[in-house]
């Protein structure tokens, strides 16, 4: 009978428990690694499977994942990947690590950014007094320190804000000046949408309520004692007179108007503009937002939300523009028209008649076909706050004019000059015809001792300003 060796028996045993006991390599398998979430927040699962206990984490405090960790299958089990709403304008990123013993596998995650709520898209909304819109924009101007009544824009337009207070109320609290608001800056508040005379506003009956701000600076303006610019309708400065220039600017840069500001009579000596169809534009209107001018302080200019109080005199004065409301039509420059370094008390019955008369009839002359551009200088003369002057809202006293002038310089489209000087006492008249009341420049600068149009060139300045503009018939024909 033969015998098996039992050495050989052994090791063919050996190899064959060595065979059974061989490990399998470690696996991780993901449905996907790719997961895409809704900016309003949400959640999605990815599926594993693996034949290793595992654990799961991300690089991004605001995403979960759950669970963190398990077990092996031999099936997928899920792995849910949440977020909560993205507020930002931006999408998010983040990372999902899986290790599964020796194996690692990544998913990478992207939450969408919210679309800004606009101003457009809140003046596209329908007025109620239950919706509350999160709404932002740069503020352009502020008409009312007391309950907080301003403008506000960014890239689809501007909106009036109707009162803003410091928290949630049902009515104002005249809380608005603890914001310390300042033109330029960027405000986030909770409004309704209201309107008020088939205007859109925010706040209303029922004030907006403080978010945030973002420190802004005035960008459309800047403060000088003097210029050597070449614009031609500066008359002559001085960095010795105590007066300074404020000089206001289209959003583009280019020149709006620039006023001669008279710290001891709080009233522009003048302001001088370029005037033509393209800057007095073509649509637009009255913003009516009597405010501050951001480049001078509250106390250096009046302040004038509502009308002028009485002063030392009788009579009724008006808010009377020096450059007129209605040269300036894009809503965002009209607003600059309103500053209170603008503003001059005028006689109700002056206002609203001669002066507007003449108004009217200088834009024609600026959009006349014939007419590349017409340069204004308005002013005013005789004011002595001493003797005769009114009240802005904080009892400022404001010197009331003795009269009022305008000086035209026009440069046709066939390159040639011609002016003319118009001067009228600020006393209630209604004139409509104002070839008689037409004098030289010349004789305008010895009447208010302004030197007008030096920027032209010595000898063009001499014989336009010497001309009798009463023999000149284009002004009357036109």
């Amino acid at each position: 009978m033969r015998h098996s060796h039992p050495i050989l028996i052994c090791c063919m045993l050996g190899v064959i428990m060595a065979a059974c006991g061989k490990q399998e390599p470690d696996s991780l398998n993901l449905l996907s690694n790719a997961v895409n979430l809704p900016s309003e927040g949400g959640s999605e699962d990815v599926s594993i499977m693996t034949n290793q206990t595992w654990s799961a984490s991300t690089d991004q405090d605001w995403l979960r994942v759950a669970p963190a960790s398990g077990g092996a299958s031999a099936s997928y089990q899920p792995i849910t990947l949440s977020a909560v709403e993205n507020t930002s304008e931006s999408a998010r990123q983040a990372t999902v690590t899986v290790k599964a013993g020796t194996v690692s596998k990544t998913i990478n995650v992207t939450q969408a950014g919210t679309p800004r709520f606009t101003i457009a898209d809140f003046k596209a909304k329908k007025a109620d007094k239950v919706t509350w819109y999160k709404l932002s924009g740069e503020v352009a101007s502020i008409a009312n320190e007391t309950y907080g009544n301003f403008y506000i824009f960014d890239e689809t337009g501007y909106v009036y804000v109707y009162g803003l207070g410091e928290k949630k109320v049902e009515s104002n609290d005249q809380s608005f000046s603890k914001l310390n608001l300042k033109v330029g800056d960027i405000v986030t508040m909770m409004t309704l949408r209201s309107e008020h005379n088939g205007v859109i506003e925010a706040g209303g009956t029922i004030p907006a309520y403080f978010v945030s701000k973002e420190d802004g600076s005035y960008k459309l303006g800047r403060k000088v004692s003097s210029t050597k610019a070449g614009w031609l309708e500066l008359p002559s400065t001085s960095s010795a007179d105590g007066q300074d220039l404020l000089i206001h600017s289209f959003p583009d840069g280019s020149r709006n108007y620039a006023a001669y500001w008279d710290y001891t009579n709080l009233v522009a000596s003048w302001v001088a503009y370029p005037l033509c169809t393209g800057n007095i534009g073509t649509s637009g209107g009255r913003t009516d937002s009597f405010s501050l001018d951001p480049l001078l302080p509250r106390d250096k200019q009046p302040y004038i939300p509502s009308a002028f109080k009485s002063g030392n005199t009788t009579g009724s004065f008006d808010r009377g523009h020096q450059i007129p409301s209605a040269d300036r039509l894009n809503w965002r420059v009209n607003l600059e028209t309103f500053f209170g370094t603008n503003m001059t008390p005028q006689d109700n019955g002056f206002n609203g008649n001669t002066w507007g008369n003449l108004e009217n009839k200088v834009r024609v002359w600026a959009k006349s076909s014939a007419t590349d551009t017409l340069y204004v200088v308005t002013g005013c003369t005789g004011a002595d706050v001493e003797t005769k002057y009114v009240l802005d809202y904080d009892d400022k006293h404001i010197a009331i004019p003795a009269g009022y002038y305008k000086a035209l310089l026009l440069l046709g489209k066939d390159k040639s000059y011609k002016a003319v000087g118009f001067y009228f006492d600020n006393v209630a008249s209604n004139i409509t015809s104002f070839k008689n009341y037409a004098i030289s420049i010349d004789d305008l600068e010895k009447k208010v001792g302004v030197d007008f149009f030096v920027n032209l060139p010595d000898d063009v300045e001499k014989t336009v300003e010497a001309a009798t503009p009463f023999d000149e018939s284009w002004w009357w024909n036109n």
